[in-house]
This record gives C-alpha cells, sequence and structure tokens, in this order.
C-alpha cells in the first residue's frame, strides 16, 4: 500500500509539474522582453535572434511548487527546497542583472551548504574507484561534498549552449537516476527526479530548436543542484541494504563533467583563464565539423543515456571496473570528436562532386502512385489504429488511466499554433500517442487474438510505403530525428531493456512492449512524411490518437471492470527473475 500511494503522489506531481512549467512559460517570454532578460546573439554562440532567457524561473517553479504542494515535508526534502530558492535566486540575479562570477559562486555555495546541513547528508566516502580500497573523507566530507555540487552546478551551466541540450541531458540523467532511487526505495528523491522531470518537458516544449527561450543560468544552476543533491542522498542508502556507489551514482553525469574538466583543462593549457567562455566545449567541436544543430543535440543525447546504461549494468561490479568503464567510454567519445575535428582541419572538406543532371523524362508509374499515395495512407494509419478500439469491451482500469494520462500529455505538449515550426515535437508526441495506443490495445484482457499479427501487417505495410516514398519521391531527411524524438523514443526503449526486466515482469510483455515501439517507429517515419508533405494532417493524425486513447479511457472507468492484467496469449511464457 505505501507503494500504490508513493505511484499515485508521484503521478500527481509529474503532471502537475509539467502543468505549472507550461502554463509559467509564456509569462516569463513576455516579462523577460519588459525588463530586458533577453540573450542576444554574439560571435560564440549559435541563436541570430534575441530570446529570453528567464526559462529558468519557470522551470524552478515547476519543480518547487509541486513539492510544497504534494509531498509531505520532512529534513531531507526542507533542506533541498531550501537550497533550490537559493540557486535559484541567484541565478535570476545573474540573468537579470549579470551579477560578478564571485558572486554566483558564493549563492551556489550557500546553496550546497544549506543542503548539506540542514540534511545532515553529505559524501562520508567516494568509493574504491582506484582499486586501492575505499577513499573516506572524514571530517572534510561536507566541504568535499559542497565542492562537488557546486562542480556539477557549474557544469550543467556549461553545457546549456544549445537548444534543448541542456534540458534534454537533465531529463536523460532523470530518468537514470529516477530508476535507482525506485529500486533504492528512496521516495524522497523520487519525488524531486519525478517533479522535475515533468518540469522539463514543460520547458522543452518551448526550448527545442528552434527554441522561444533558454533556461538562464536560474535553469542550469537548478537542474544542477537538483541532480547533485539527489545524488548525494542516492549514495546514502546503504542503510536500505541496497548500496549505490558514488560512482555508479556520478557516472549518469559523467558527459557534462567531463566535458566541463577537459574544457577548463585546454584553457589552463593554452594560458587562458579556466572560467572564460570560448567555443571548446563538445557540442562546438562537432557544430565545427559541419553537423547541424539537429544532429549534435541527439548525438550528445545519446553520449549521455550510453554513460547511463553503462552505470545501470555496471552498478554491481567493482567501483575500480566502473571507473575504468567510465573513463574508457568518455576516451571513445572524445577521441572521435578529436580525431574527426583534426582529419577535418588538415585536409579540409572535400567538394562534393557534382552530379550530372538527369534528362528530363516522363514521370514512372510508381512515381506517380507515390507522389498521389499520401491521402490514403494517412487515412490508412488513422482509421487502421482507431478501429481495434471500437472493437474492445471493457478495460481495466489501470490501462485506461494510462490512456488517458498519454492522451493529457500530448494534449499539453502538442504545439497546436507553431506546429508548422515544429514538426520534430508534432513527430515525436504522435510517435508517443501511437506507441501507447498500440500497448494498451495489446494488453487488454479481452483483445482480439489477431490484434498483434494485425499490427505487425498494418506497420509492414506503412514502413514499405515510407521506403517506396523515399525510393521514388525522395524525402531521405526524414531518416534525421530531432532531439524531441530521440528523447521519447529512447525513454520508450528504456521501459522493456531496463524497467522490465528488473521489475521480474513475464518475458511476453517484455518482448510485446519492444515490438510496439519498433512498430511505432515505422508510423513515426510515415507521419514525419505526411507532416511535411502538408502540415494540417498532424491535426487528423493526432486527432485519431487522442479520440482513440479517451474512448479506452472512458470504457475503463465506464464500463464494468476487469482487474486481470495479461500479456497476449501468443507471447506469453514464464516469469523472468528480478535483477540484483
Amino acid at each position: 500500500m505505501p507503494d500504490l500511494i508513493a505511484h499515485n503522489q508521484n503521478a500527481l506531481l509529474f503532471f502537475s509539474a509539467l502543468l505549472f512549467s507550461l502554463c509559467l512559460m509564456p509569462v516569463v517570454i513576455r516579462l523577460s522582453f519588459r525588463i530586458n532578460a533577453i540573450d542576444l546573439p554574439d560571435g560564440r554562440k549559435v541563436h541570430a535572434k534575441a530570446v529570453s532567457r528567464l526559462g529558468g524561473v519557470a522551470l524552478a517553479a515547476g519543480l518547487v511548487i509541486p513539492l510544497l504542494l504534494f509531498r509531505d515535508m520532512d529534513r531531507t526534502l526542507v533542506a533541498f527546497l531550501a537550497g533550490a530558492v537559493i540557486v535559484a535566486v541567484t541565478g535570476l540575479l545573474d540573468d537579470i542583472f549579470h551579477i560578478p562570477p564571485a558572486a554566483k559562486f558564493v549563492g551556489e555555495i550557500l546553496a550546497a551548504a544549506v543542503f548539506v546541513f540542514v540534511s545532515g547528508l553529505s559524501l562520508e566516502e567516494l568509493g574504491d574507484f582506484l582499486g586501492t580500497g575505499k577513499v573516506y573523507t572524514g571530517v572534510l566530507a561536507p566541504a568535499v561534498t559542497i565542492f562537488c555540487m557546486v562542480g556539477v552546478m557549474n557544469a550543467l551551466n556549461l553545457s546549456d549552449g544549445l537548444d534543448g541540450l541542456a534540458g534534454g541531458i537533465a531529463a536523460t540523467a532523470c530518468a537514470f537516476l529516477g530508476i535507482f532511487a525506485y529500486f533504492g526505495r528512496d521516495w524522497i528523491s523520487l519525488s524531486i527526479l519525478v517533479a522535475l522531470f515533468g518540469s522539463l518537458f514543460g520547458f522543452l516544449r518551448y526550448n527545442t530548436h528552434p527554441a522561444n527561450l533558454f533556461m538562464g543560468d536560474t535553469g542550469s544552476l537548478v537542474l544542477g543542484y537538483s541532480l547533485s543533491a539527489v545524488s548525494v542522498k542516492l549514495a546514502q542508502n546503504y542503510h536500505t541494504g541496497i548500496y549505490l556507489s558514488p560512482v555508479t551514482v556520478a557516472a549518469v553525469l559523467t558527459l557534462p563533467i567531463l566535458d566541463t574538466l577537459l574544457v577548463m583543462l585546454h584553457r589552463i593549457w593554452h594560458g587562458g583563464n579556466p572560467f572564460h567562455p570560448d567555443k571548446t566545449h563538445l557540442h562546438h567541436r562537432l557544430l565545427n565539423l559541419g553537423l547541424p544543430h539537429a544532429v549534435v543535440v541527439p548525438i550528445l543525447y545519446i553520449c549521455t543515456a550510453s554513460f547511463g546504461l553503462q552505470a545501470w549494468f555496471l552498478r554491481s561490479y567493482p567501483d575500480r571496473t566502473q571507473f575504468a568503464a567510465l573513463l574508457a567510454l568518455g576516451s571513445v567519445i572524445y577521441g572521435l570528436a578529436f580525431l574527426a575535428q583534426r582529419i577535418r582541419n588538415r585536409w579540409g572538406v572535400r567538394a562534393e562532386k557534382k552530379e550530372s543532371p538527369r534528362a528530363e523524362g516522363p514521370e514512372s508509374l510508381p512515381g506517380r502512385v507515390m507522389r498521389n499515395s499520401a491521402r490514403a495512407v494517412g487515412w490508412l494509419i488513422g482509421i487502421g489504429l482507431f478501429v481495434p478500439t471500437v472493437l474492445l469491451g471493457s478495460v481495466p482500469r489501470a490501462l485506461s488511466l494510462a490512456a488517458l494520462a498519454a492522451a493529457g500529455f500530448v494534449i499539453v505538449l502538442f504545439p497546436w499554433r507553431s506546429r508548422r515550426s515544429r514538426p520534430g515535437m508534432c513527430g515525436g508526441l504522435t510517435y508517443i500517442a501511437c506507441a501507447c495506443l498500440m500497448a494498451i490495445l495489446q494488453f487488454v484482457p479481452d483483445a482480439p487474438r489477431w490484434l498483434p499479427a494485425y499490427h505487425a501487417a498494418l506497420s509492414a505495410l506503412v514502413m514499405a510505403w515510407v521506403l517506396l516514398k523515399m525510393r521514388y519521391r525522395g524525402h531521405k531527411e526524414i531518416l534525421f530525428l530531432s532531439s524531441f524524438e530521440i528523447l521519447l523514443i529512447g525513454a520508450s526503449l528504456m521501459i522493456p531493456f531496463v524497467l522490465m526486466p528488473s521489475f521480474g515482469l513475464e518475458e511476453g510483455i517484455r518482448r510485446t512492449t519492444i515490438t510496439v515501439c519498433l512498430e511505432s517507429i515505422a508510423f513515426l517515419m510515415a507521419m514525419k512524411i505526411l507532416i511535411r508533405g502538408q502540415p494540417g494532417r498532424d491535426y487528423v493524425i493526432a486527432g485519431f490518437f487522442l479520440i482513440a486513447l479517451v474512448i479506452i479511457g472512458a470504457k475503463g472507468l465506464l464500463l464494468p471492470l476487469q482487474p486481470v492484467l495479461t500479456p497476449p496469449a501468443a507471447h506469453a511464457s514464464a516469469p523472468s527473475k528480478a535483477l540484483p
């Protein structure tokens, strides 16, 4: 029963944080232009117009307000909120008045110190990462903890260089730290991470490329403070019987930390000030390779997720093994980036071969068919996924609530007014709606037995159309997923590959979920083509999915309840053992 209460409370925290953040973002955009808290373009920045930099205010409010309203206060949470307010005020003063760096450091140190001394938490040992025995901090534990927290705050601050970059990295870190918190039964840390996760999605709604606002120092410092405070808390879980090494927890945040250390060392090596801004961060190096913004951000998301996956799968290994693996993965990522930059600087970019002009001729029959097929395929996808919804009988209440939650998530985040300029967000949200709809349909106990084969055939037909469309009409750009699409696809794939084995769920459920995620990618590719050809189609497609999800939710709440949840009979198998 305590676990059920915690789950319901976390769902409330997520959606309230999401709504608070979404509602406050337009307010802070208007406010920032009135008080001149805007970020102007210059030679070091990649944006070309003035952009609000007060997004962190709404982000911080989305984190703090739900915790105050819906979470019982204890010593740790009071300490966390007090430090969060201090660091948010520090960042806000810098965003508006550009306070000196020393004053900003004082605010960061004060926030970390309040958390450490009020909560009573500190890093008493750093693990056996060198293989010479555990490193104990002794009486210096509070000072070491404050130093580490300030370091993470500045690492997130320095990583905020591209649209959606710092927010996506923080969201990915929240997901992995949330998994650690759940299995460590650390409900306080989990509540903080869930609220932060919801607030981040509200922020990314406006910060995904092309961004309407930036988080500023307010947002980046709050993110760094929150993630570092939760990391310190998670490293204290030895008293629950589930020990998490500080190396394991820190591994999730390796990318921004390592990038900051390497940038500072580079500046010192060349005789510069380690705190002076330049364009030597990893995202700048990738941009200098000629990679577009839409490619660089997803690459860094994948790198962050790689560190998180490594931390999860190696969590039971000795600290020295985990630390060596972190160094190896970091060396591979940065080694490839530095090598590619050296090759580009030395040899230059080869001129692209000019294609000989093709002789114009009559359009082939397949080309004409593909050119005129978009409307029919759009209706096929919408009706094909909608029809099974009508055939369902009663739905378990848990699945009906999941359907309504998925519909609400899509409704509040969908860029209804700016969808033409944000096709990546439209695609990502329709992917989530499609995946949730297909998964819920297949997990309903009295769903037709032919439904898995029906979904497989429909997705295969859609993917065949996508390939033919690329062959005869181009559309190669659909292979490049936006950062928001990568974030949502990665989150959906984490469920069957990381969470389900750890929960000990039946193998059939896991295989079905993997199949649904992969089949939904085919629909995502098709929807990218449809939306590209006629942006107004996103209303129709999203409308089909949302209506279907709402119908499922209504059936579960209004029709007689069937509480049993079983996987499709074709995929059922023996339960798998839970991971340690």
